[in-house]
């Protein structure tokens, strides 16, 4: 990390700016770990070949997470677009001082979905982005180990909602009038082709599905069957960081028959915010 901020341009190279958000969300989740008791031990990588990030002893076996942290859209140019419009901001702001303003106001943009959210598919766009990024992240290599867990870090790209509530299918939503909404991470594990995506509408009688999910959810998808479960890094405004988790049903029951050690250790790591494919925890998310 030293060498990265040690770099002349690291201020307005997107590349490393990028790499330095990997970096971080790796620290982070190790940290929060710690916090709660599990203390990970950094996997030494090995030339040619894919490894998890962390591992560490529960009961007689192993647990292992492999940490990424979603980029925005367009990756490295997208960040590079955030840079610029951060350095023009800044130009703006010295050239108001310099012509003797008292007060000098500039604005910058991010756009962490680009333009790949579309009116009328908010929510179903924001699920389409996630899923496809959360997929093109896996690499079969690095969940060769039973029990390995990917930690999806949101701290560049945020999911629609910060509250528990995304861990569930549905939810009830009151703003303005009575609605059900989809759960956005819920969907990014579990979701199946042709499910309807419940948004948010401008107004009452206006259609709330915006279309049909045409993709499966990495937790449903036998492809990503090695994948053992999905821990989210959230990063509310108004509340600490927090793990969240999803986990398929059949699994947790093997788990309290056979490994209690490890669910106990997940539920430390979550508390109460974790859910399954049956919304078995949904009664207390909200």
């Amino acid at each position: 990390m030293n060498a990265l901020l040690d770099d002349s341009s690291f201020g307005v190279n997107p590349h490393l700016t990028n790499k330095f958000a990997q970096i971080l969300g790796e620290a982070h989740f190790w940290l929060m770990c710690l916090d709660k008791g599990l203390r990970l031990t950094r996997i030494a990588e090995v030339k040619n070949k894919k490894t998890p990030d962390f591992s560490a002893p529960v009961g007689s076996q192993s647990i292992y997470f492999e940490v990424k942290t979603l980029s925005v859209v367009g990756g490295d140019a997208g960040i590079a677009d955030a840079l610029h419009s951060s350095l023009d901001a800044h130009i703006d702001l010295e050239a108001q001082q310099r012509a003797g303003a008292r007060v000098a106001i500039a604005m910058s943009e991010a756009q962490p979905y680009g333009d790949k959210v579309k009116h009328d598919q908010t929510l179903l766009s924001v699920i389409n982005t996630l899923v496809e990024k959360a997929r093109g992240n896996i690499k079969a290599d690095q969940f060769a180990m039973p029990n390995t867990f990917l930690v999806i870090n949101l701290s560049i790209i945020p999911p629609f909602i910060t509250e528990p509530k995304a861990l569930r299918p549905a939810y009830p939503d009151d703003y303005m009038f009575p609605k059900a909404v989809t759960g956005d991470l819920w969907t990014l594990a579990f979701g199946r082709t042709g499910m309807p995506i419940l948004g948010i509408p401008e107004f009452e009688g206006k259609p709330c599905v915006e279309g049909l999910f045409d993709k499966v959810g990495i937790l449903a998808d036998q492809e990503f069957s090695a994948v053992a479960g999905l821990i989210f890094m959230i990063h509310p405004w108004q509340r600490p960081s927090e793990l969240w988790g999803l986990f398929r049903g059949a699994d947790r029951t093997q788990w309290e028959d056979g490994n209690p050690d490890l669910l106990q250790q997940l539920q430390a790591l979550t508390g109460k915010l974790w859910n399954d494919c049956g919304d078995t925890n949904g009664w207390q998310l909200q």
